[in-house]
């Protein structure tokens, strides 16, 4: 049988449940830990995540508030040229 896996590069090395099936045959998974992987789930707890361990970040708005005065000064004070994502 096989001693290790390598995922390759897209879904099934994002998978926490791959990973953790591999963990718990004592397969040797060549990617990221579990818990790693789990860390990195949510994009706004990756960017949480990387700010309280310093990591310089492109700075940004995600608030609730959608309405385009707000936007729009929030945009001033990060500085232009900015970038909006749906």
């Amino acid at each position: 049988g096989a001693q290790a896996i390598h995922p390759g590069c897209g879904f099934l090395s994002e998978n926490e449940g791959f990973a953790g099936a591999y963990r718990d045959a004592r397969i040797i998974f060549i990617g990221p830990s579990v818990e790693a992987i789990h860390a990195m789930a949510s994009k706004s707890a990756t960017k949480a995540l990387m700010e309280t361990s310093g990591v310089p970040l492109v700075p940004g708005y995600h608030g609730a508030n959608q309405d385009a005065a707000h936007l729009a000064a929030t945009a001033a004070q990060i500085g232009y040229p900015v970038l909006i994502k749906a």
